[in-house]
């Protein structure tokens, strides 16, 4: 994996992010926070989770101490939520605009003890990790707009992504 595939990846990432948002701000501040059976709750959990669990790699990939997670209850308006996303989004590719190729290839120690897992993977497959992450979740998150709240939900291939590109 080379630094200008990762950076297209989140390029893309955050480009399928954006079209997502766009169906979630049609609902309101209590639909976003309503306790829906699949997932991790609501669509706020979701988002949150996907937020969390970004800030907390990141973490890992930088060496530094793993932040805390997130408290979904700190995010109880599409407002505040997005602020804090468009904030993380700034650190994020911040940090993967900084990443070296030697960088990409370096193992990276991490732990999971929730899952028992202590392992070394090189730092692009766990960006990789990251963006099949986020687009699992912003897959669950359209099926809930579309299926619980009748929202009109949008695609997110990364083939048309690219092809705006072009």
């Amino acid at each position: 994996m080379r630094t200008n595939e990762i950076k297209t990846i989140f390029e893309y990432n955050f480009w399928a992010f954006d079209r997502v948002w766009k169906c979630i701000s049609q609902i309101s501040d209590d639909q976003f926070v309503e306790e829906i059976d699949y997932s991790t709750g609501s669509i706020r959990d979701i988002v949150v989770h996907m937020m969390s669990a970004t800030r907390r790699w990141v973490g890992r990939l930088q060496g530094t101490e793993v932040p805390p997670h997130l408290a979904f209850e700190d995010f109880d308006t599409l407002s505040k939520t997005k602020t804090k996303w468009d904030e993380l989004r700034k650190e994020f590719l911040s940090y993967a605009d900084s990443v070296s190729q030697k960088q990409l290839d370096d193992m990276v120690h991490w732990e999971l003890p929730a899952r028992e897992l202590k392992l070394d993977s090189p730092r692009w497959e766990i960006l990789l990790h990251l963006a099949n992450h986020a687009t699992d979740y912003r897959a669950q998150i359209l099926a809930i707009l579309h299926h619980h709240f009748h929202v009109k939900t949008v695609e997110q291939d990364m083939i048309l992504y690219l092809a705006e590109q072009k």
